[in-house]
């Protein structure tokens, strides 16, 4: 073999080489991958609730994290951003890092009546559905001491020239939205009065600062017990099991149905595999005995719905809630 040719042999088994050390770096790289992907999580998950401390999403996402850090064995920790109707934190896990460690608690109030309300820096595409968590209708209720011992007195208010004063926890959720519209429908004087949680208005409602409130079973329901708070009627097409005994606002002629439910979403860019081993985390938290004990105990109802279902679901419910907006003027984009 002459130089010539010898030098090319060595020279295509010097470039083989190179190709099967690259290759071996390649593959050694995608192992590293998914290895650390079949891992996850390695740290402590984020997740925002944009709601103050003390209503039903505060209890509700404080008992799932303990049932879901010791599964894991990472902390599960929670961050109260409050503002806006929840519109802030909201939009900040819409911006958050899309690596599933940052995780955000929506309920649909926000995502469907909010961004007709308020210019908001997100939409519900921008999201991947993790779990839905409840479902909690909206109920009105009004201080023990209140001259209105039922629906029918309230509504008896028609063309009075007292001025009610209702509270919920944000312009634009639902608990603001239903009142507004039930007010609005039955010819009654009212101005609202909007609290950064569902607990600050319970406790405004406690405290005699006004004069009623729309909030969820769990935040009231304690202050029924003790005697504190009367219910007056629940904002769904049928009586909540757990509250049998109230009526429903369609019985008395206004068919107002913006049942609140929530649950937890992560960025729309985050890894599909991620995406799965959280669905999976997840809803085997919400299946365990110690979920269902809490949502006992707290007069909380399960949503039954799947995981990627949830978007497509707000998509929906963001139409119809932007008519009903419309015709109570209360839509601006």
């Amino acid at each position: 073999m002459n130089r010539s040719k010898r030098f090319s042999m060595k020279k295509l088994m010097y470039v083989l080489v190179l190709c099967l050390a690259f290759s071996l770096l390649l593959t050694g790289c995608s192992s590293k991958k998914t290895e650390g992907q079949a891992d996850f999580p390695t740290q402590p998950l984020q997740i925002t609730l944009p709601w103050a401390p003390g209503g039903s999403s505060d209890l509700t996402l404080r008992a799932l994290a303990e049932i879901v850090g010791p599964e894991i064995g990472e902390s599960v920790n929670i961050t109260n951003r409050e503002g806006a109707g929840g519109t802030i934190g909201i939009m900040e896990g819409a911006n958050a890092a899309s690596t599933g460690y940052e995780i955000t608690f929506i309920a649909s109030g926000a995502m469907v009546a909010q961004p007709h309300m308020r210019e908001v820096q997100y939409e519900n595409d921008d999201f991947k559905g993790i779990v839905g968590l409840t479902y909690e209708p909206v109920v009105l209720a009004v201080n023990a001491d209140s001259d209105w011992d039922t629906l029918d007195d309230l509504i008896a208010e028609k063309n009075s020239n007292r001025i009610i004063k209702f509270a919920h926890s944000g312009a634009g959720g639902f608990p603001h939205v239903t009142q507004e519209a039930f007010f609005s429908e039955a010819g009654i004087n009212a101005e609202s009065v909007p609290f950064e949680g569902g607990g600050p208005a319970v406790t405004a409602l406690l405290g005699g600062h006004v004069d009623t409130v729309a909030a969820h079973p769990a935040e009231l329901i304690p202050h029924v017990e003790s005697g504190d708070i009367r219910l007056l009627g629940v904002f769904s097409p049928e009586r909540f099991e757990l509250l049998e005994d109230v009526p429903t606002f369609k019985e008395k002629g206004f068919d107002l149905n913006m049942s609140v439910w929530k649950a937890l979403v992560v960025p729309k860019d985050t890894p599909d595999d991620v995406v799965e081993k959280l669905r999976d985390i997840f809803t085997t938290a919400v299946n365990s005995t110690e979920y269902k004990e809490f949502l006992k105990k707290n007069s909380l109802a399960p949503i039954d719905i799947e995981p990627d279902e949830i978007v497509p679901r707000l998509n929906e419910e963001y139409e119809s809630t932007g008519k009903v907006l419309e015709n109570i003027g209360l839509k601006e984009y």
